[in-house]
């Protein structure tokens, strides 16, 4: 492979990683096992030793994603990076070499770092990209586990993770009202229950917090040990987690790592694997790092579990653009303790380059979860019986001609070299169901409580045909109460989370509508624009207003707003949907000249007359984007005491640098 041909390489892997981060830490959801992950991001790290080439949104160079929920961000002025990771044992042996090592459980919630200030907990806040979290100090005040005063008075700044046991994830899946989707794993709940923006739904749900190392504070304890900071906040009232001290005996590492996964086994503590880290906090100091992991601690990560099984047959779902997804049907297996039977195959190129181009009844499957959580098929044992001639086996597994659902025609297109099946039927009640799906989901309306089989049973019942349906469920209350698995409490649990979505933002209306190629960036591009107010919108649309002067707008996105307006049908809903909502418009304080509109800003280092939150606050009213990482996209630099790295890397980048004083005088004139 030549240089040119590896480049091209590093830029697809680079696409393909930052899809499933942004997948992972926004969305809650693991596209891939951590097999197929790492194995991606190693290929990544070898291509780009051997070019030199790396580019700046390289998840070897970053570390989570970049924050885009509804909560108010936090700028760690320690970035709180990840960890080299490995599989094998010898790495782990081969790392601790000489030095006492403490082995701890590496769980598998949501990082969260916890600010105390004369003994009170002042700020709580997720770790974000590394440099820029979420503050969910409102819902860490409900965690079962940490104390809201300490008897320490200096300042201390502690991380570890949030987690929910199996006891509490089973008890919250078994108490679900009839219809709703069970949540997939513990670190999704986790995740999702951190990240709510009333702590009250995080008080239900027994978050849990186990600490991880010592950031700042503790530094009146002479021996600079992360067993003695660590028994140290045991003794104040934090939990003290599950780890063993491994003194460079090789012989116990193996009995010390099955003790630690039977322990957490036992607690139902959710893992993918432990930490290996060294005690010395000197030492450890000396051996530096890089933008995505410090050096002095390394991630054990298991193998994924997996297991072969006979596929029975392949359905196939519509979703809301009337792509046709197959999916695989196979005896039940159990796999990390739990019993699965389907699992996605995703298109039809993804199913033909698993099961072959002729799939037969009879073949094995290997299945695999992704990340201890999703279902993936990853190979397939074609065993066709002897005497059978191909014709009678593609017919068990035929690509269906017509919709499941409605029975229109089916249509196979090639898409991007990709074999994708679509219902053409605009009036398809699978599409229908897809769509509301995707209004009622998080980054678009938000809607708890209205699952697919909720939305599909409204449907069914007559309740639900266009959008705005949704505010009107009040007049079908008593018909809903009666319905079977429903009742008073399932009903109002709804009612308020549509009552709550009503006051939103036009972005998030615009992205719900789901119209094609219109996503969450498109959607905050034009609300931006649109200073948050849909009669401007509404004006663009009539007159005839070129989106493709927006940012990253090309004429297939802008000619897809039209293309959906266009229809009359869709003009009426989206009018009698804006009058059910109430839609915040944009505070964006105007200045006499602007010089930050529309720039990417970073913010590094300490400030006399702000903090860094309280910088990037201002940008953002001036219609900045602030971000935590400088790349070649960065218009501005504001640079404090200590600015560190980043101010090297964007002088390297000749991106204009402003001191705490410039940054005064632009905002002031």
């Amino acid at each position: 492979m030549d240089k040119l041909n590896k480049i091209q390489k590093i830029k697809v892997l680079v696409e393909t990683l930052n899809k499933y981060r942004d997948a992972y830490y926004n969305r809650n959801e693991s596209l891939v096992s951590d097999d197929v992950y790492d194995e991606l991001f190693n290929n990544l790290k070898t291509l780009e030793l051997e070019t030199n080439f790396i580019m700046s949104n390289s998840p070897t160079q970053n570390v989570g994603f970049e924050v885009v929920s509804d909560l108010n961000k936090v700028t760690h002025p320690i970035p709180l990076l990840s960890l080299d990771k490995t599989k094998s044992i010898d790495d782990i042996v081969t790392f601790a070499a000489n030095q006492n090592c403490l082995l701890m459980l590496k769980y598998d919630g949501l990082t969260v770092e916890l600010v105390y200030e004369n003994g009170e907990l002042v700020q709580a806040s997720t770790r974000g990209d590394s440099e820029i979290g979420e503050d969910i100090t409102h819902n860490a005040l409900t965690f079962k586990n940490i104390p809201k005063s300490i008897g320490y008075k200096n300042h201390l700044r502690i991380v570890g993770e949030a987690i929910i046991y199996a006891d509490d994830f089973n008890r919250i899946n078994n108490n679900l009202m009839e219809g709703e989707k069970p949540y997939a794993n513990q670190r999704n709940l986790a995740s999702g229950s951190v990240r709510q923006l009333d702590s009250g739904v995080c008080s239900n749900r027994n978050v849990n917090w186990m600490l991880w190392d010592v950031l700042e504070g503790l530094d009146e304890i002479t021996e600079p040990s992360r067993l003695q900071k660590i028994n140290y906040l045991s003794q104040i009232g934090f939990e003290k987690p599950d780890f063993y001290t491994y003194l460079y005996d090789e012989g116990l590492l193996a009995e010390m790592i099955s003790a630690l996964r039977q322990i957490a086994k036992e607690k139902g503590i959710p893992i993918d694997g432990l930490v290996m880290k060294y005690d010395d906090i000197e030492y450890s100091r000396t051996k530096g790092g890089t933008s995505h992991h410090n050096n002095d601690g390394i991630a054990f990560k298991f193998e994924d579990e997996k297991a072969e099984t006979n596929l029975k047959s392949i359905e196939w779902s519509v979703g809301r653009t009337g792509q046709l997804t197959p999916v695989a049907l196979f005896e039940p297996v159990e796999l990390d303790g739990t019993v699965v039977e389907r699992a996605s195959l995703h298109n039809v190129s993804v199913m033909q380059n698993l099961l072959g181009e002729y799939p037969y009844s009879c073949q094995k499957i290997k299945i695999f979860k992704a990340n201890m959580i999703i279902p993936q098929v990853f190979d397939a044992v074609k065993d066709m019986p002897p005497n059978t001639t191909m014709p009678e086996y593609y017919g068990f597994f035929t690509i269906p001609q017509e919709c499941p659902v409605c029975g229109e025609k089916t249509t196979l297109k090639t898409i991007n070299n990709t074999k994708v099946l679509y219902c053409e039927n605009e009036n398809c009640r699978g599409k229908l169901i897809g769509k509301f799906e995707h209004f009622v989901s998080k980054p678009a309306m938000n809607i708890e409580g209205l699952s697919v089989a909720t939305l599909q049973r409204f449907i069914d019942e007559g309740f639900l045909n266009t959008f705005s349906d949704i505010y009107k469920l009040n007049e079908y209350k008593e018909e809903i109460i009666k319905l079977k698995g429903f009742g008073e409490n399932s009903y109002q649990r709804i009612w308020n989370a549509i009552i709550e979505s009503k006051k939103t933002t036009l972005d998030r209306v615009i992205n719900a509508l789901g119209i094609s190629n219109i996503g969450e960036t498109a959607s905050k591009e034009i609300s931006k624009f649109c200073m948050g107010d849909c009669n401007e919108f509404l004006n663009c649309i009539v007159r005839k207003y070129d989106f493709t002067k927006l940012k990253d707008f090309g004429e297939t996105m802008s000619n897809s707003i039209y293309n959906y307006f266009s229809d009359c049908l869709n003009m009426d809903n989206f009018l009698a949907l804006l009058d059910c909502l109430d839609i915040r418009k944009l505070e964006v304080k105007a200045v006499s000249i602007n010089p930050f509109i529309d720039k990417t800003v970073v913010v590094t280092g300490s400030f006399v007359n702000f903090t860094r939150d309280s910088i990037n606050n201002k940008l953002e009213e001036l219609g900045a984007k602030p971000s935590g990482s400088v790349s070649k996209k960065t218009d501005y630099l504001i640079a404090g005491e200590k600015a560190g790295s980043k101010l090297n890397k964007a002088k390297e980048l000749g991106i204009k640098i402003l001191s705490e004083k410039e940054f005064l005088s632009m905002i002031n004139n």
